[in-house]
């Protein structure tokens, strides 16, 4: 249930760019409404991104779950969470990532913590 969750949180950011609208998973209340993996074509779609890395940042720390890791990113003077399929990384590694609207005030379920801001990307590099 956990990795469902957690798929469907993922695939909850790329629904604006396609035509679908967004669906509400079962059961979720409207601050934890996120799109269906389904309308996205299923998870396993999520992995072959080729998604332009725009975006830049420090691993400031990371939590891993079944398929994702929760990235905390330090840009700047700007600390922020990213989503992603799972990467290897450690603290301090610098990473490029796909752009992606941020989620305000979002609660997963398999964690079972709240983020008042958070992006869903579908790609993640460590710079070398």
């Amino acid at each position: 249930m956990k990795t469902i969750t957690a798929m469907i949180a993922l695939a909850g950011f790329s629904i604006a760019a396609h035509a679908n609208p967004p669906q509400t998973a079962v059961g979720a209340s409207p601050r934890t409404a996120v799109p269906s993996a389904h309308a996205l074509g299923g998870p396993a779609d999520m992995s072959k991104s080729d998604a332009p890395l725009t975006r830049k940042g420090k691993v400031l720390s990371t939590v891993d779950t079944t398929g994702f890791i929760y990235i905390e990113v330090q840009d700047g003077g700007k600390k922020f969470w990213v989503v992603s399929p799972t990467i290897a990384l450690k603290k301090s590694d610098s990473i490029s990532f796909a752009d992606a609207p941020v989620q305000a005030k979002y609660h997963s379920a398999s964690l079972n913590r709240d983020f008042s801001n958070i992006l869903f990307t579908t790609r993640v590099v460590v710079e070398k």
